[in-house]
């Protein structure tokens, strides 16, 4: 099945997911190998930039160190403070917070430096340590640039719309087994992934962008057929709200700007008002004594629909429930040639907007229990024959009941609309084969080609797939025991339990099919559906402005990650400014002495080596003795003496 191929064509690099903002729609997408490197070197790069950023910040607190007064009187000779040193010498934040820490509260020295000493070398403890802890933190949240596994696919020469060849001769069977396919295929995604968002964990019901869409049932809605044509007081309404495009998958400019919305009303209508004639013995000669054949007319035959009759056999012999479905996409207003029981109250004048019926049967199936529903309605009572059969007492059977009507039958109005946040706009509600005028969706299209063109190329990937998610596409071509849900609670032709109102429990399953169909439809455009046969099809976009299209498409890949291209960029750039600016002191054994002032010349004086290297020299002592001998600098009065 197409959801769980792993062979789906993915863009790698960067690319635009236009359902983001300006600075996080960059997306950078890489295998997931690929990806785990990158990761890892960034978090390497991060903690090698917390080590010699540690360069940048140990200067600065070094020179708040310095006194103002010596800023101004003190010569470069002066003997640096313990804690410039310790700051000056110390590779890591960690290293220079314990040698601060140490020395302020372990040796005595800082008692003779004074309390202010003692509170700066505290402060720039906690400084230090939180620079080694920020950095610790920075590395690890670099992980957050991953935005997870949306990927958006890949223009390939396979990409399009797939169905039946027109020149080839077995269209028909073509035609039908795909549409079969589709449908099954979506069916099993719902059971497993749709309601409750719960999967069974045996299927993929990650690999679209959304697992399940959102489906609101109101059951007061009123019966979209004249009066009397419906059996319940209220309809059935199923309705998916408004939809972004962009949950679909959709990724072009301004899908996020669009909404979707379709909406079923559906209701249980008396089949006796599509009743024709019945058929028996009497008519046809090859029937049998007890044969009876019902015909129902929902369209009167013309030249182009000769026969479109509807035959219900009476027989008690099937141990399987019969469904037939029938779409019927006619242009405003419908013609006199539909059934007067089909007209809407209401008809739309655009997209075909035409009833989907169901049609029901099954006289075979006897149940344990009597039912109300409105589609079964089950209450006459099979009846045995009298007597025994090898020693059973046929009228101690336990009660068991039929469907009272040969035929059953629901009746829908599947409507569809398009919304526009911009303008804040809707077009009129239209049936499933709508035409979108994109000027009067956004007035922006009518000023801008560029806007009308970004318009058209979400719109039309959508006009491609819902003509499929009427509820008659959902059920042709599958049995009951495929397609209804009582069917689960179905053995060797018994049906053992019914819901109160079974019929709203289809109808609502028949919906949520229609709407997986619409999703597994435009994620099937990437690259076709699994399973398409050599012979017999062709891509309907084929040479064709529809291929623009591809490419276009986001799904959830397990074999790749997305990353935020611009988190990358800012982690790499910081991180190279930061090791850059903290080869400052390289860069000061370059520059002459003269040129360097008093502050780096104490700077470099402050070096481990370059204070060995002075103890060393014989004028040394002589300083010290004419230092002690010599009036202090005010700032010596808080500075500890070496020894």
């Amino acid at each position: 099945m197409i959801l769980g191929n792993p062979s789906t064509p993915t863009t790698l690099g960067v690319w635009m997911d236009y359902s983001r903002d300006v600075i996080s729609s960059p997306t950078l997408t890489l295998s997931n190998r690929d990806a785990a490197v990158l990761l890892a070197f960034l978090a390497t790069l991060v903690a090698i930039t917390g080590v010699r950023s540690w360069r940048i910040s140990r200067f600065a607190m070094y020179m708040a160190f310095v006194p103002r007064q010596q800023h101004a009187e003190a010569s470069i000779n002066d003997q640096p403070l313990p804690q410039q040193v310790i700051l000056r010498n110390s590779e890591t934040a960690t290293g220079a917070a314990i040698g601060l820490l140490s020395y302020t509260y372990i040796n005595k020295a800082p008692k003779a430096a004074g309390t202010r000493q003692g509170v700066k070398g505290t402060l720039f403890s906690a400084i230090a340590l939180g620079h080694w802890a920020t950095f610790i933190a920075l590395s690890i949240l670099t992980s957050q640039i991953v935005l997870g596994r949306t990927v958006v696919s890949k223009a390939t020469s396979s990409c399009g719309k797939w169905g039946p060849d027109v020149n080839s001769s077995d269209f028909s069977l073509v035609y039908n087994e795909m549409g079969l396919n589709a449908t099954l295929d979506a069916d099993n995604y719902v059971q497993n992934c749709y309601f409750n968002h719960v999967k069974s964990g045996i299927f993929d019901c990650e690999r679209l962008m959304n697992q399940a869409m959102n489906i609101s049932v109101s059951h007061d809605a009123e019966c979209p057929f004249p009066d009397n044509v419906c059996r319940t007081k209220f309809a059935l309404a199923v309705d998916t709200g408004n939809v972004n495009l962009a949950h679909l998958g959709i990724n072009t400019r301004l899908a996020h700007e669009l909404y979707f919305r379709r909406r079923s009303v559906c209701a249980p209508i008396h089949e006796e008002l599509f009743f024709l004639e019945t058929y028996t013995a009497a008519n046809l000669s090859w029937f049998k004594p007890d044969e009876k054949l019902s015909i129902y007319r929902f369209v009167t035959p013309t030249d182009d629909f000769p026969l479109f009759d509807h035959l219900v056999r009476h027989d008690n012999r099937s141990l399987a429930y019969k469904l037939d479905a029938y779409y019927f996409p006619l242009p405003y207003p419908l013609p006199d040639t539909l059934a007067a029981p089909l007209h809407f109250r209401d008809q739309l004048r655009d997209g075909y907007h035409g009833p989907s019926i169901i049609l029901l049967s099954g006289r075979g199936i006897t149940f344990t229990h009597k039912s109300d529903d409105a589609l079964w309605s089950v209450h006459t009572e099979v009846e045995y024959p009298n007597g025994t059969f090898r020693g059973l007492d046929l009228t101690k059977l336990p009660p068991k009941y039929r469907m009272d009507r040969v035929l059953n039958i629901i009746g829908c109005d599947e409507r569809f609309q398009l919304c526009a946040k911009h303008s804040n706009r809707c077009l009129p509600w239209s049936g499933l084969l709508p035409l979108v005028d994109t000027k009067a969706l956004d007035d922006r299209a009518i000023s801008n080609t560029q806007i009308g063109r970004d318009l058209i190329t979400a719109v039309s990937l959508l006009q491609n797939v819902i003509p499929d998610t009427s509820i008659s596409e959902v059920i042709a071509g599958r049995d009951g025991s495929s397609a209804l849900r009582a069917s689960r609670h179905t053995n060797n032709g018994e049906q053992y339990y019914l819901e109160k109102e079974q019929w709203k429990t289809e109808v609502t399953y028949w919906f949520a099919v229609a709407m997986a169909k619409l999703q597994l439809g435009i994620f099937n455009t990437i690259q076709g559906p699994n399973g398409m046969r050599p012979n017999g099809t062709m891509n309907l976009w084929a040479d064709s402005p529809m291929m623009n299209i591809c490419g276009r498409v986001k799904y959830r890949s397990a074999d790749h990650t997305s990353l935020s291209f611009v988190g990358v960029v800012v982690v790499i750039v910081v991180s190279v400014f930061l090791i850059t600016v903290s080869l400052f002191d390289i860069i000061i054994d370059w520059v002459p002495r003269k040129w360097r002032g008093r502050w780096l010349m104490q700077w470099e004086a402050s070096e481990s080596l370059a204070l060995l290297e002075k103890q060393k020299r014989p004028e040394y002592d002589l300083e010290r003795e004419s230092s002690a001998n010599a009036p202090q600098l005010f700032v010596e009065e808080a500075r500890p003496k070496l020894t």
